[in-house]
């Protein structure tokens, strides 16, 4: 009898530690309350952008139609991620269906990579207006 419950006291245990190690890493994972805010602004910043392309598996997008896909994809992923930088780098640059990088073309005609574009709004747009 002594040796089930003690058996039974082990397997308890050791599916507390593996819960509470999940649990933890997910939350480790996880966007901070500050980076939710980053990359929610640098969203909304997107698009407030006028004359823009937002390229994405061959088809052209406005800015507001590129906000609006790229809010459903951190819904998807925003617990594996840790910063702003890492949602762009991987998930609001390419599609995560074909690897495509995804392009962004500005009213002048410049073509620049979906990747560049959004660390530069980010920088420039998002992280001067919080200082």
């Amino acid at each position: 009898m002594q040796s089930l419950l003690t058996q039974a006291s082990r397997r308890f245990a050791s599916i507390l530690v593996i819960f509470l190690t999940i649990f933890i890493t997910t939350k480790a994972l996880a966007l901070s309350p500050e980076e939710k805010t980053r990359t929610e602004a640098l969203l909304t910043e997107l698009g407030k952008q006028q004359n823009l392309t937002f390229t994405r598996n061959g088809s052209g997008h406005s800015a507001p139609e590129a906000e609006s896909h790229l809010r459903l994809k951190l819904g998807k992923t925003e617990k594996r991620l840790q910063t702003t930088e890492q949602f762009i780098d991987n998930v609001a640059s390419k599609s995560s269906i074909t690897g495509e990088e995804y392009q962004v073309t500005d009213a002048q005609g410049k073509v620049t990579s979906a990747n560049q574009y959004l660390h530069d709004l980010l920088k420039n747009n998002v992280d001067k207006q919080t200082k």
